[in-house]
């Protein structure tokens, strides 16, 4: 009787989810899977530190002002988002840590994934980057508008722009992939822009892995960033709308229940 309750009030999520308008960002949190290298929630509405999902554990570290979005952000409940002011940056995979480094920086294949919500998109705004005042070997930004995924390889350097451009105060999903042929970029889904490119991805220093800047701490993100998940596949446009309207597909437990992301409070 209990795991038909569950059943049926999962279901009902799932349908509820259907009818939000569509400028609200609608879904469920991501679930790690065997290709997720890191995954935050950001849910933890305190303190200096935010938990990575993933299997590797991948503890990242809030610089300047940690601050989390106000409660009632996500009107149907579920978590919380970071407030960057324009010096808050978040390091997940710092150079002294050798071991996270080297896993958020995979040499054939990545997805960089961000739920975003910008207040400010003059000049350069970063989201997720392996990055410095030198190439590293991805960076996924926003320059004026545009969202852009840039990626390093034994080959040079080359970047995918987004043909849709992004406004403030609205939530929008941006992803950038790379899978050894095509460096691709995707908004809310659908993909907005790609470029071939080949090699390995590389690096001549192994800069920080940073959320919300660069490892260089420049061109500092405004606004709030949510649900930051790296992969070490280049994700389809399918593997990452199941973010919008439905659970990722996982094997099912009643302990975990993907939480439900409903209609976002537009400010």
């Amino acid at each position: 009787m209990q795991f038909k309750f569950v059943i049926c009030l999962a279901t009902i999520m799932v349908i509820s989810g259907l009818y939000h308008v569509t400028d609200a960002a609608t879904g469920f949190e991501y679930r790690p899977d065997e290709h997720t290298i890191g995954l935050w929630h950001f849910n933890e509405g305190s303190g200096n530190t935010v938990k990575d999902e993933s299997k590797n554990n991948l503890k990242g570290e809030i610089e300047g002002k940690a601050a989390w979005g106000p409660d009632d952000w996500n009107k149907e409940g579920g978590g919380k988002s970071v407030e960057f002011d324009g010096t808050t940056a978040i390091v997940i995979g710092s150079v002294k840590d050798k071991r996270a480094n080297k896993l958020l920086t995979p040499d054939d294949a990545i997805t960089v994934e961000a739920w975003v919500y910008p207040t400010d998109m003059t000049s350069w705004k970063l989201i997720c980057c392996h990055w410095a005042g030198a190439v590293g070997k991805y960076h996924l930004g926003v320059t004026n508008g545009v969202p852009n995924m840039h990626v390093n390889t034994d080959k040079g350097t080359a970047n995918a722009a987004s043909a849709l451009k992004m406004g403030v105060k609205e939530w929008y999903h941006v992803a950038g992939t790379y899978d050894g042929a095509k460096i691709k970029i995707y908004i809310n889904g659908k993909l907005e822009g790609s470029a071939p490119h080949k090699g390995k991805l590389s690096t001549g220093s192994p800069w920080d892995v940073m959320v919300g800047t660069k490892a260089s701490r420049e061109f500092n993100w405004k606004g709030f960033i949510d649900e930051v998940r790296v992969s070490s596949i280049a994700r389809t446009a399918e593997e990452l709308s199941a973010n919008f309207d439905r659970p990722q597909a996982v094997n099912f437990q009643s302990s975990s229940l993907p939480v439900y992301w409903g209609k976002l409070k537009k400010e």
